[in-house]
């Protein structure tokens, strides 16, 4: 069953609440993603090389941003939905219950320091017509993420783009 558009406008262009990132940037958490990646940017590891840089100081790799606002998994962070997540119940109750993500893409601009604290809001950005796809019927919707640091500097602004779909079954009942 199709969403009304008057359905998807309710979510269109609002930004969340701010999330606040619970742990601060920390020289222990790049180094595991440094080690995860073999990223071996001295700017992450090397503080005589990163104080004789432009930024004067270890600096985390730009792409760790959404690291430092992960929630824990347990216990579970208790908060309001944010527009994203209304949206998606929104097609989940619609029938649109599998998804995809299809799409990110990151922009940086302050970089991320040890000690910083890092938050975001979400909105809605777009969310194409119904689409007919080899996965099923489905929308593309595309998410605006804004991270800041605890200065209200912006560190990245991100696109995120999903495909929301209700999944086609073939005669073995196998999707």
């Amino acid at each position: 069953m199709a969403l009304s558009e008057e359905t998807i406008k309710k979510y269109m262009g609002i930004d969340s609440e701010v999330v606040e990132g619970p742990d601060a940037v920390c020289s222990q958490m790049i180094r595991h993603w440094c080690e995860v990646m073999q990223e071996t940017n001295p700017l992450y590891s090397d503080e005589q090389y990163a104080a004789s840089s432009r930024y004067g100081e270890i600096i985390a790799p730009p792409m760790q941003v959404q690291v430092y606002t992960m929630n824990p998994l347990w216990p579970k962070t208790a908060r309001q939905p944010n527009p994203m997540e209304l949206l998606i119940g929104e097609l989940n109750k619609a029938g649109y219950t599998s998804i995809v993500a299809t799409e990110q893409v990151q922009e940086y601009f302050e970089p991320m320091k040890i000690g910083d604290r890092i938050s975001y809001t979400v909105s809605v950005d777009k969310v194409s017509p119904e689409k007919q796809t080899v996965r099923g019927p489905g929308y593309f919707v595309t998410f605006l993420y804004t991270f800041t640091n605890q200065c209200n500097q912006v560190v990245c602004k991100q696109s995120f783009t999903i495909l929301a779909y209700h999944a086609v079954t073939n005669e073995q009942g196998v999707s």
